[in-house]
């Protein structure tokens, strides 16, 4: 480390190009060679021990314990882990126990259902959560067995098992701990009403009303309603000792009596957590689908938020050990509402710390990088953080960061696909979009086999498909090429490197083309490959990610100056007005026209359809703050059931859904008209070698970053 630091400061004085060692020139750049590499040792050095992240991950006492690292994971029902038993699948006890191996606490879920089970009729507003099973478990001895199992597996790991109590008869809270009431709102009803205990909104597509909009509330639980505990003290205290005879060691006290939560700190020795409820999102816990309705910029909590916050937690000095922070608004937020460097809900434990509350605080939502939660923490923001999908996204992360490979750690994107891809098709699946691994069942894992064969692999494509196939395949031990035809490899995501709001999704595309680096795996860039060149090099196997490509429109006026598509309205920012017409929605047209808003242009969505976002593609979460941000943003409107009769001179003529036809002078028109996947070009290579596998978006049965990144895992794991 020394001699690299002096090296640093030689070279940049420029005094060692000019030293002439002994020994003569060839000395002398022997002298430059060795120093450049020293440095080069040294930063590496630098960088690997920040990787480390040693403060995210130094014990910390509470009172009679000691944690392990500064990580809660908070609690996480998979839906999908679970069938008819009314007891912990192995799926489900698995999850947990790879939770332990990255977080000190682990809260988890005992709600598995009552059996036999019983299902309301599809169709029905609450058959999107019951057929998932989401009901009290029954405290009979098997079932205990497999609970007591359960959490011993998590006290392996040296973590602490959190029990949620207290939470009350006001509805259940959604994603947060149930530990008696689901998981799940109970009254959320269709798409487009209210969340559970909340006031009913308008109709669809209209903003929603009678949200909450007051500051930070009293200390006290997710319920549907106020989450306030209507139990006695007693009751509250009676629950608590349960908890510790069944082996919990930390309690979620959810209420605003102080006396309960005296009472509980004086009859057990359990840690004791406090959800702090804060924000304009009381009560929202869950949102009945839609966590965030109302957001448009609200990347920040308000001061008088903060103030009110700072009193709340002042309150529990010296009768909770930490307080856990999560606003409701920012419960599962995403790059359209969360700034990269500066998650939500850290503004309140850093204001909560300098106000000198002798509390801990552990605020969640959001706190992804482990690397910037271990700045957050030593910086004195906060004591803890709350983590969570992260480790969906790589259950070895905390592994990595111990070895000094932060940078190998696979992001997190915030799709919340983890929630459940749909709230229409059922059953409710959830996946990892990262992450292909989570939540398969270990039957499909235990059927990939290591290769018989070295092989010499092409892999065509570099977009996300064709950059995973070939990291799966180089991992597999095969010699893997990449062709691509571009630059650049990231293919479709490429679109990230132009738009701020898209932050998550660029540092996806930016890991992996960092791991295809560190793989040794050949790209080959500016190179269209042919089925002849591949022939020529002889390989055994080819992977053909061909991709997908915009349809160009073919409506009269398209081929205007001022016409964009949905690629070039990312790369040719500068170039586009301040009135922006967008014609055409869906997921990813709809998020254009969000950026677009956001970044400060005036924007009017024509949509085909009857929903801006088509409702099979919206799940649980994972689409609701780009619904919250498009309902209410002031710089965008949007129109559906629409029909385009004609582009002319910037003048775009539509019929609305009465056939009535309206006119919208614009700047700058962009046409989303779908995506069609490149099946032609991608079947010309079968033949080019003895086996040819196509996958992700070109197969046609593809289509979003999650589907490609499967597809892509599983047919080069069978190479």
């Amino acid at each position: 480390m020394g001699t690299g630091l002096v090296s640093t400061c030689a070279l940049t004085c420029k005094k060692l190009a000019g030293y002439a060692a002994p020994g003569g020139a060839e000395a002398s750049n022997s002298l430059i060679s060795a120093a450049m590499a020293a440095e080069k040792a040294a930063a590496a050095g630098i960088k690997a021990a920040a990787n480390k992240c040693p403060h995210l991950l130094s014990p910390l006492r509470i009172r009679n314990v000691v944690l392990k690292n500064r990580i809660m994971h908070t609690v996480s029902p998979n839906y999908l882990m679970q069938g008819p038993e009314n007891y912990p699948s192995d799926a489900w006890r698995n999850h947990y126990s790879n939770m332990a191996k990255n977080a000190a606490i682990v809260s988890i879920s005992t709600s598995f259902g009552t059996y036999p089970k019983t299902y309301p009729a599809k169709g029905n507003a609450n058959y999107r959560w019951t057929r998932i099973s989401n009901d009290k478990w029954e405290d009979i001895p098997p079932t205990q067995n497999y609970v007591d199992r359960m959490i011993e597996d998590i006290h392996c790991e040296g973590s602490l098992v959190l029990f949620a109590g207290n939470t009350g008869d006001g509805g259940g809270g959604g994603g947060m701990p149930g530990g008696g009431r689901g998981e799940m709102p109970t009254g959320g009803g269709d798409r487009g009403a209210a969340p559970a205990g909340m006031p009913a909104g308008g109709e669809r597509g209209a903003a929603p009303g009678g949200m909450p909009t007051g500051g930070a509330g009293m200390p006290g639980g997710p319920g549907g309603g106020t989450g306030q505990s209507n139990r006695s003290v007693e009751e509250i205290v009676k629950e608590a000792k349960e908890a510790v005879d069944k082996g919990y060691d930390v309690y979620q006290i959810n209420t605003s009596s102080l006396e309960a939560i005296k009472a509980v700190r004086s009859a057990t020795n359990l840690i004791l957590m406090s959800s702090l409820r804060v924000g304009g999102g009381m009560g929202m816990m869950g949102g009945g689908g839609r966590s965030s309705p109302g957001i448009t910029n609200v990347n920040q909590p308000s001061a008088s938020e903060i103030e009110q916050a700072v009193e709340a937690a002042r309150q529990l000095e010296g009768l909770a050990d930490f307080v856990w922070i999560r606003d409701g608004r920012h419960e599962h937020p995403n790059s359209f509402i969360q700034d990269k460097d500066s998650p939500f809900n850290l503004a309140y434990a850093a204001a909560i710390k300098k106000a000198g509350i002798k509390i801990l605080t552990c605020p969640s939502a959001g706190f992804h990088d482990p690397i910037q939660n271990d700045e957050f923490i030593a910086s004195g923001k906060t004591d803890m953080v709350g983590m969570t999908t992260p480790f969906f996204a790589d259950p070895d992360l905390i592994e990595k960061v111990v070895a000094g490979r932060a940078d190998d750690v696979i992001p997190c994107i915030q799709c919340h696909n983890c929630h459940g891809i749909s709230m229409t098709l059922g059953p409710l699946l959830a996946v990892c979009t990262v992450n292909p691994t989570w939540i398969a069942p270990a039957y499909k894992l235990a059927s990939i086999k290591a290769p018989l064969t070295k092989k010499k692999v092409a892999v065509i494509g570099g977009g996300p498909a064709g950059m995973k196939a070939a990291l799966v395949a180089a991992e597999r031990g095969h010699k893997v090429t990449l062709y691509e035809k571009d630059a650049s490899l990231g293919g479709l995501l490429k679109v990230s490197d132009y738009s701020q709001w898209r932050w998550n999704h660029k540092d996806f595309k930016d890991y992996l083309i960092n791991q295809v680096k560190k793989a040794g795996i050949e790209v080959k860039l500016n190179t269209a490959a042919t089925p002849a060149m591949i022939k020529a090099a002889g390989y055994d196997t080819v992977l053909v990610a061909a991709g997908a490509e915009p349809v160009i429109s073919k409506m009269r006026g398209a081929d205007a100056s001022n016409v964009f598509n949905i690629l070039t309205c990312y790369s040719n920012k500068k170039a586009l007005g301040k009135n922006v017409v967008m014609i055409g929605a869906g997921r990813i047209g709809t998020e254009a026209a969000i950026g677009m808003a956001k970044d400060g242009h005036k924007v009017t969505v024509l949509a085909s359809g009857k929903e801006m976002i088509e409702p099979e593609a919206v799940g649980a979460h994972n689409m609701s703050n780009q619904e919250g941000i498009y309902r209410n943003h002031p710089d965008l409107k949007y129109f559906t059931e629409t029909t385009i009769k004609s582009i002319t001179e910037g003048k775009v003529v539509y019929a609305d859904a009465k056939g009535v036809e309206n006119s919208i002078q614009a700047d700058s028109i962009v046409i989303y008209s779908g995506l069609k996947p490149r099946m032609d070009e991608a079947e010309k290579f079968i033949g080019s070698a003895d086996e040819v596998r196509l996958l992700g978006d070109c197969t046609g049965q593809n289509g979003t970053i999650q589907t490609t990144i499967r597809s892509a895992f599983f047919v080069a794991s069978r190479v």
